[in-house]
């Protein structure tokens, strides 16, 4: 416990002392005791139990701070209390039970904990001289307990509870006075007498100084303790001056005129002063003069207490140096930087660098204020670690930072020892390591989002040891490979899972990449470990420094299902390749054998035409006309076909070609077409492109005649556009016009062969003029669309 937290307790015990002098009763001493001692806000819980000492048994007698009344207590309750009684009364010492609620020896003493909400206790023997009164229990819910000093000062109160109680044993125990008035006489002077043995057994059983001078010096009453610092009876030094009892003449003087100031003024005086002690040699005390006052308010005598306070200012100037210390160490340090007492209750100081809000008043609620919840049982189980071995403290926890959000620190403290080798204090440095709990996190993420991909991608990570030429490979490469994960070999063993057909290339991938520094993408089969053979893709790529290869790392991923698939999309490919080769050698020859039989009609009909014409009566010259209009449509439809036919296999090489030229060329050929319906074609500026220049040629003719011929009544009016698209990587060419439109239900079906949406005595048309601009469309790798409304 830290001297702020001794001293706070050492007001407490006084409280509690006062209260025994003007006690009546054994009773209701026990009971006043009990209730200080929960008046304050050390303690939580206050119990005495009187001591049979012929059934060895401690009997409960009072009790303050407990939610119901102990006297009354369960088996559990009683168990609990009587086995530590037990102990105390058996050791004759203070026996403490910590952490009761972290960290219980048995599960029903943390139950009793928490009911009454304290997490340590202390027994403490009643004891005067060879006879036990009693034990008082007291209980704390401090984070670290019951500290070495307070152990200590609860023992000497033990025994000063333990010499009130004897005394008023002894007050019960004397005669009763017969008669009003002697009653009354009697309880007063048995008061009295009580009261005086009270303050004899207090005054004699300090260890403070406690005298009195008369007004020429003299001492008139020394204690046992003042005594024996001077060595000396009381008969050998009662009624002599401090120069005659053996005090140096520079102190005599200076207490004689602190005496007559005392006279003087009638008021206390204080100070400290340094001079032997006939036992232990030369010691720092602090004192007090106070005048003693008569009936009539004039001093008759001076009373004097003295407190040897040089362990006090050992400490201090220990805590001073420690203070320097620290202040050196915050000031190196980016690091927040605190001090403990020895049993860490309480934090002397801490400076939290804007990690922590600082501290620069002792606290008792360091735990609760700074750590987080969920990390308090690890942090006091590492620090009673650190205190019972006397060992460095160190570990990762969650605190509360500056701003009120949680974050994370790595806490070293270190004991600082006297020259007796005991703790007079923690020293340590809370490191914030939030931002690498963060990262931490964030690796952990992304390594498990990596092994979840691995799985999802069939794709496993490797890496060589350049140096040893060892293999490490991630879990999925294991899985790949069907073999366990402790059977991971060097590379050479590693090479001879490659089929044998495959080893020289990766061998010679592998040699490149450490050898020059070059990475490789390639695929090649491995053997499992059950004999079966798999297609992986394996990536290698060394990380070079200076021209030397440093690391080397890869992936391995399972593409045997794809390759399966590829290889059957290639059979398949190559027999529609062949299909649709042997279909186009017979689509061109059955449009070039259709060709010669078809001639041979059109001439025939023309022939009869010529020479049978005035022979034929109205029907027969409109059924002539029907059939050589027929043939004629049937030659432009095998025209039409062989050409649709054609586009793939007879087109020319694709190569540079100016639209604007290929416009004008277009423009040209219609130019009858356009005079005969009176139309406007225009053209925007067109762009340069690749492609096959006559069937550039064929799509612009197609498109513009289609407008053409179905512009509606009105005059056709054909306007091309164009604009880049893509990001600036395609063009989109537009063909208007505002001709009689078509349903948008029906806009896919135009580009089907031999399909029109209009009979034969409406347009003319083969059905495959479309047809025939998609298909050229599709060779120059792009797309064709109709955007159109009925009637628009």
């Amino acid at each position: 416990m830290s001297h702020d937290g001794q001293r706070s307790v050492t007001e407490v015990i006084g409280e509690v002392t006062r209260t025994l002098i003007p006690t009546i009763t054994e009773q209701e001493m026990r009971q006043r005791v009990c209730e200080q001692f929960t008046a304050s806000s050390a303690y939580s819980v206050a119990w005495i139990g009187c001591y049979n000492s012929e059934t060895e048994a401690v009997i409960p007698a009072a009790s303050a701070g407990f939610a119901k009344n102990p006297l009354g207590e369960s088996t559990t309750e009683a168990s609990f209390r009587q086995e530590l009684a037990t102990e105390t009364v058996q050791r004759v010492e203070v026996t403490v039970g910590q952490n009761l609620v972290a960290d219980p020896p048995r599960e029903e003493w943390r139950e009793q904990a928490l009911e009454h909400g304290y997490r340590s206790c202390a027994f403490v023997p009643l004891v005067s001289e060879e006879r036990l009164y009693g034990v008082l229990q007291l209980a704390t819910d401090r984070p670290h307990g019951f500290g070495p000093a307070e152990r200590e000062s609860l023992a000497e109160l033990g025994r000063t509870i333990a010499y009130a109680c004897e005394d008023a044993e002894s007050a019960a125990n004397d005669d009763t006075v017969q008669g009003d008035g002697q009653t009354e006489l009697a309880r007063v002077t048995a008061g009295t007498a009580q009261e005086r043995r009270l303050y004899e057994t207090i005054i004699s059983s300090t260890p403070d100084l406690v005298y009195a001078f008369d007004l020429d010096y003299r001492f008139v009453f020394a204690n046992d303790a003042l005594l024996e610092m001077w060595g000396q009876t009381y008969d050998e030094s009662m009624g002599k001056t401090l120069l005659e009892v053996g005090y140096e003449p520079w102190h005599a003087e200076m207490h004689e005129r602190e005496i007559d100031e005392v006279v003087e003024t009638k008021e206390p005086i204080r100070g400290e002063v340094a001079f032997d002690h006939a036992k232990l040699g030369r010691r720092i005390y602090d004192y007090i003069f106070a005048p003693v006052l008569d009936d009539e308010g004039e001093v008759e005598a001076i009373a004097g207490t003295t407190r040897d306070i040089t362990e006090r200012k050992k400490t201090e100037e220990a805590l001073q140096k420690s203070e320097e210390r620290f202040r050196t160490l915050v000031n190196a340090s980016s690091d927040g930087v605190y001090r403990m007492s020895p049993d860490w209750s309480e934090m002397h100081h801490l400076e939290g660098q804007g990690f922590m809000a600082d501290t620069n008043d002792p606290t008792s609620d360091w735990l609760d204020k700074y750590v987080h919840p969920d990390d308090q049982a690890r942090v006091v189980e590492a620090i009673d670690e650190a205190i019972r071995t006397e060992s460095t403290f160190e570990m990762e926890h969650r605190v509360e930072q500056a701003d009120g959000s949680v974050g994370w620190t790595f806490s070293r403290a270190v004991a600082m020892l006297n020259e007796d080798g005991d703790i007079v204090e923690w020293i340590g440095m809370a490191s914030d390591i939030t931002e690498q709990k963060d990262r931490e996190r964030e690796l952990e993420r992304a390594l498990d989002l990596l092994e979840k991909t691995e799985r999802i991608a069939d794709v496993g990570g490797w890496a060589v040891d350049v140096e040893t030429q060892d293999v490490f490979w991630t879990d999925h490469v294991f899985e790949l490979l069907e073999i366990d994960t402790d059977q991971e070999p060097p590379l050479e063993e590693a090479l001879d899972m490659y089929h044998e057909a495959d080893q020289p290339s990766v061998e010679e991938a592998i040699e490149n990449a450490l050898g020059s520094g070059e990475s490789f993408d390639m695929e090649a089969r491995i053997r499992t470990d059950r004999g079966d053979v798999r297609w992986i893709r394996l990536q290698g790529v060394p990380e070079t420094v200076d021209g030397e290869v440093v690391s080397f790392r890869g992936a391995a991923q399972d593409i045997t299902e794809r390759t399966e698939r590829e290889r059957r999309l290639e059979d398949l490919v190559d027999k529609l390749e062949e299909s649709n080769e042997r279909l186009e050698q017979f689509a061109y020859a059955a449009s070039h054998d259709l060709q010669e039989p078809l001639r041979m009609v059109s001439s025939y009909l023309r022939l009869v035409e010529d020479r049978y014409a005035d022979a034929l009566d109205e029907d027969g010259q409109e059924f002539l006309e029907f059939a050589v209009d027929g043939a004629d449509r049937m030659r432009a439809m095998i025209d039409g076909l062989l050409e649709y036919s054609r586009v793939d296999t007879r087109g020319e090489s694709l190569e540079a070609v100016d639209l604007d030229d290929v416009f004008e060329d277009v423009h040209q050929d219609l130019q009858v077409k356009i005079a005969e319906h009176d139309a406007q074609i225009s053209a925007e500026e067109l762009p340069h492109t690749v492609g096959d220049p006559g069937q550039l040629r064929q799509l612009f003719q197609n498109l513009l005649d289609n407008a053409i011929e179905y512009s509606g009544e009105e005059p056709p009016r054909v306007h091309i556009s164009a604009e880049q698209a893509n990001d600036g990587d395609e063009w989109v060419l537009s063909v208007t016009d505002e001709g009689i439109g078509i349903d948008p239900e029906q806009a896919d079906r135009v580009f089907e062969v031999f399909q029109s949406l209009h009979s034969q005595d409406e347009y003319d048309g083969t059905g495959i003029g479309l047809a025939l601009c998609e298909r050229i469309v599709d060779r120059h790798g792009g797309d064709i669309w109709l955007e159109s409304e009925l009637g628009e």
